[in-house]
């Protein structure tokens, strides 16, 4: 859809291209944080032919990479769907053939042990970013699934209304560290307009690891930014603000380059000299 809007030049909110395509699959996204020296969790990933092919060689391969429990995951899914924690074998055998069912491309993730989730929302565009104030989601789960995300009391009611403590209770330091990290894993990922960005943190060392990036179409996040002061109607305005400056942007590069050469090659052909 935003190639679409690209092409007939309308502008519109959210990351383009680029930044949402990346921000969706898991396996890309990671490795790019990986170059950037972002911190993540050890993953690493396979084909589902690969696992069809040889079962037996795919799991050595992982629990040789890896170490329990791990967590599988469709790469480009989100929501929870297909996600799984495995802590043996069996469990890992069962969370794949679950996962294979979603998506072609499979990957797993080191558990971080007793974790604390943090999310973090990020506005801006070419480089004038601001982020929001930290959320601690609470649940008594190992991770959201998604009927706490959507189901809960069988109301469609969202995100907005899952449990959570903000601001979340971290340090002040940390609190700067995981701000900068969304920052810099917006910037990196060349996103525009409003992505959240989640983390997991060891309780136990406060070690902090970028988990993923939730570009639009998705959460607008706005309970992040009610408490700086930033209402409703203000941020969605910010947002089409954003989305006409970078529509202004792209406008200023040139996309037509006059040139002779098919013309040339055309009547090189004929002419038998090529």
């Amino acid at each position: 859809m935003q190639g679409l809007l690209e092409l007939c030049n309308i502008p519109y909110v959210g990351s383009g291209v680029l930044g949402s395509a990346v921000g969706m699959d898991k396996i890309i996204m990671k490795d790019i944080f990986k170059a950037n020296d972002i911190p993540i969790v050890n993953y690493t990933w396979f084909l589902r032919r690969d696992y069809v092919n040889d079962s037996e060689r795919v799991l050595n391969y992982l629990e040789d990479k890896l170490k329990y429990p791990m967590f599988v995951k469709p790469a480009n899914l989100g929501s929870s769907i297909g996600i799984s924690k495995a802590k043996n074998r069996d469990e890992l055998i069962n969370a794949i053939e679950i996962a294979i069912n979603y998506d072609r491309k499979i990957i797993i993730e080191e558990a971080v042990e007793n974790p604390m989730e943090i999310n973090c929302s990020v506005i801006g565009f070419d480089n004038e970013y601001n982020a929001s104030v930290l959320e601690e989601p609470v649940s008594w789960q190992e991770f959201l699934s998604f009927e706490d995300k959507y189901l809960r009391g069988n109301k469609n009611s969202g995100m907005k209304s899952a449990a959570r403590r903000i601001p979340a209770p971290i340090p002040e330091d940390k609190t700067k560290e995981i701000q900068d990290l969304a920052i810099k894993v917006f910037k990196i990922l060349d996103c525009s307009g409003i992505s959240r960005i989640d983390f997991l943190v060891e309780k136990d060392t406060m070690k902090v690891y970028v988990n993923e990036i939730n570009t639009m179409p998705g959460s607008i996040s706005f309970y992040l930014w009610e408490p700086t002061g930033l209402k409703f109607k203000d941020l969605i305005n910010k947002l089409i603000e954003y989305a006409i400056l970078r529509n202004q942007e792209y406008n200023k590069n040139i996309y037509v380059f006059d040139t002779p050469l098919l013309k040339k090659a055309s009547l090189g052909v004929k002419g038998g000299k090529i």
